[in-house]
């Protein structure tokens, strides 16, 4: 019983260690750096601190890069670098701020972020009553001070009037009424009495009035929230102002400019120059520089399409106009230098490791990586945590016929190319090609003198598969799914064989092999005999009522004509190539889809239409009409292709 229990303990340690293995992953952070900077960023950091230390008042420097290229990494090293010099750098994110007034959010974060900083707050005696006018309007009411003169009137006035009340009093009950009861004596007593009874509350609600009156009296006003560009600028120099005298430069950056619409990218350029520039030369003892990270060509078209008469422009003209416009805007500016594939090759393998998923060791899947993203670190990060959640699913989802250590490459291009090309990949769903090398009709339509994909599109991912011709996908079925059927994971390796009756490379093959024909380059001969090896090598013993479920299932399917015909005459081929018949069934499958789509019957080989699937028909009316529609087919055809020869 005790060895039992041990067993028992020992399985369900196994089954934890199990599960921890499989949830041990790690996803790429994608934040910037801070220290250890990669592809030479250590040395555009010492740069440009050297340059800010020299930079005199009203200083704009533009650092230039392709998007991911490292620039926000470069920036928030540089805030780290300069706080030991004491200059303080905030950077304002201009795409998180978009919708926002520029002046005024700017001035906001800046008074946050040296009131909030641990650093900062210390140097800075800002106080929140600074912004009181910036977001909103204001209505009070102020108290008018009171003159010495009226203090004086009004503190002899209380007294006096508290005794004139009592003789009047005295007055009223001796002489008007005539009450000769009442004597001197009871003055005091009657005045008590009828102070109490009637001039307590009078001379409450005086005295009261008359505290009201020390104060001042009120004045309603209404103060408005500031619109000039005058006031903004003051108050800015109020905040500058408010810093201690030992910060004698502050650095702000304008982070993803070229990330936010044309116009506003140009509307915060314009500001910097007309609002911020100006008001560094009027604070005494403090410099302001302006650090730009941004993509060089992204504000380039922003300035040709907000720029009115930029259309005057054209070609080199064009050019040389964008970049007369920068060089007046930045007194400076750096490029981030182009990276080495060898480097970006360390970046892809040192971060594939860093997931700590053992398939990703994987010297195919890195030079994919490295080739697709030649210019940006970011995206390869990206990229690598988008394949992490793929992998996740497909771990949780085995496909039959499909290694995540051995096929992690594929599952790599298919995303990828789902990420560059959606659309082009979207047209290879819907048209049920599933052959990557074969390219739709459709790329290269056009519909009144229009193309669905620009020349430039289809040109992009013909390069796009030029380089990644390492990584062949068999068939984009499988990852059209991410999953096969309960059918075709009876059968190994059923989706191959799909893909290639499908794509016409077993009719190809077996017409090869049947007339030996000598056509085609040695990589075509290469093709040919890898189809040969597969479907010579294909077990289909004892699984002839699977293959029969397989191929019912799949041109059930097949809704166009087109496809439907070239993928009948791939089957007929392969049955042939290997001799074997299929349920009836299928043929009576067959024989409806094409009765449906006949328009395109006139282009199965109708030798192998007639040996391989007339004669398989049970029903003998099915028989006669599928030859009827044979023959008419084949008779229009002819007659319509005579015609347009004549």
């Amino acid at each position: 019983m005790e060895l039992k229990e041990k067993f028992r303990k020992c399985l369900r340690r196994m089954n934890k260690n199990k599960k921890d293995v499989a949830n041990e992953f790690q996803f790429i952070s994608e934040k910037p750096l801070d220290k250890g900077l990669l592809f030479g960023h250590g040395e555009m950091v010492t740069t440009l601190k050297r340059v800010i230390f020299k930079s005199p008042e009203s200083f704009t420097i533009g650092l230039f890069g392709d998007w991911g290229s490292g620039k926000s990494s470069i920036a928030e090293t540089l805030q780290s670098e300069l706080q030991i010099n004491t200059i303080p750098l905030l950077i304002f994110d201009v795409w998180k701020h978009e919708g926002d007034a520029l002046r005024r959010t700017f001035i906001k974060e800046t008074h946050h972020f040296f009131k909030n900083s641990k650093i900062w707050k210390k140097k800075y005696k800002g106080k929140d009553e600074l912004l009181y006018n910036l977001s909103r309007s204001k209505k009070g009411i102020k108290r008018k001070p009171l003159t010495v003169w009226q203090l004086l009137r009004g503190a002899i006035f209380l007294p006096v009037s508290i005794l004139v009340l009592g003789l009047l009093v005295w007055l009223i009950t001796d002489k008007v009424l005539g009450l000769d009861y009442f004597q001197k004596d009871d003055i005091p007593g009657a005045v008590t009495t009828f102070l109490g009874l009637f001039s307590v509350s009078f001379l409450f609600k005086y005295a009261q009035k008359f505290i009201e009156n020390i104060k001042g009296d009120k004045v309603e006003y209404i103060e408005e929230k500031i619109q000039d560009p005058i006031e903004f600028e003051n108050m800015f120099k109020q905040l500058i102002n408010n810093l201690d005298d030992e910060i004698k430069k502050v650095v702000f950056v304008f982070d993803n400019l070229d990330r936010v619409s044309g116009e506003k990218a140009i509307q915060i350029m314009s500001t910097i120059k007309t609002f911020l520039d100006p008001i560094d030369k009027s604070i005494k003892d403090k410099n302001i520089v302006f650090l730009i990270p941004c993509d060089e060509t992204a504000i380039k078209r922003h300035l040709r399409k907000t720029l009115n008469y930029s259309k005057d422009f054209k070609g080199d003209d064009y050019h040389r106009y964008a970049g007369e416009y920068l060089r007046k805007f930045f007194n400076t500016i750096l490029w981030i230098p182009e990276f080495y594939i060898s480097e970006l090759e360390d970046l892809a393998e040192k971060k594939l490791v860093e997931t700590r998923i053992g398939d990703f060791k994987n010297d195919e899947l890195s030079a994919l990586i490295v080739l697709v993203f030649d210019k940006n670190p970011r995206q390869i990060i990206q990229f690598i945590n988008i394949l992490i959640s793929n992998y996740l699913l497909i771990k949780e989802r085995p496909i039959e016929g499909f290694s995540l250590k051995e096929d992690i490459a594929k599952l790599a291009k298919y995303l990828l190319l789902i990420q560059k090309f959606p659309d082009i990949i979207s047209l290879y769903r819907n048209t049920l090609n599933y052959d990557l090398d074969s390219f739709p009709s459709e790329l290269n339509e056009e519909i009144d003198q229009e193309r669905k994909f620009s020349k430039k599109r289809v040109a992009e991912f013909n390069s796009f598969l030029k380089r990644t011709e390492h990584v062949r996908i068999e068939s984009l079925d499988i990852f059209f799914k991410l999953r096969r059927s309960v059918f075709e994971s009876k059968l190994e390796n059923s989706a191959k064989l799909i893909n290639l009756i499908a794509t016409g490379q077993i009719s190809e093959m077996a017409e090869y092999v049947k007339l030996g024909k000598e056509k085609g380059s040695d990589e075509y001969y290469e093709v040919i005999e890898s189809t040969k090896e597969f479907v010579d090598n294909l077990d289909l013993e004892g699984k002839i009522h699977d293959l029969s479920q397989i191929m019912t299932e799949k041109i059930r399917k097949i809704k166009n004509p087109i496809l439907l015909a070239k993928f009948v005459q791939g089957l007929l081929y392969f049955l042939e190539y290997r001799n074997i018949d299929l349920e009836p069934e299928v043929f009576r499958i067959i024989y409806n889809q094409l009765k449906q789509n006949g328009n395109n019957i006139s282009e199965i080989n109708p030798k192998l239409l007639l040996e391989k699937c007339y004669s398989k028909l049970v029903d003998i009316s099915d028989r006669k009409t599928f030859k009827e529609l044979i023959s008419i087919k084949h008779i229009e055809d002819f007659v319509g292709a005579h015609k347009k020869t004549a």
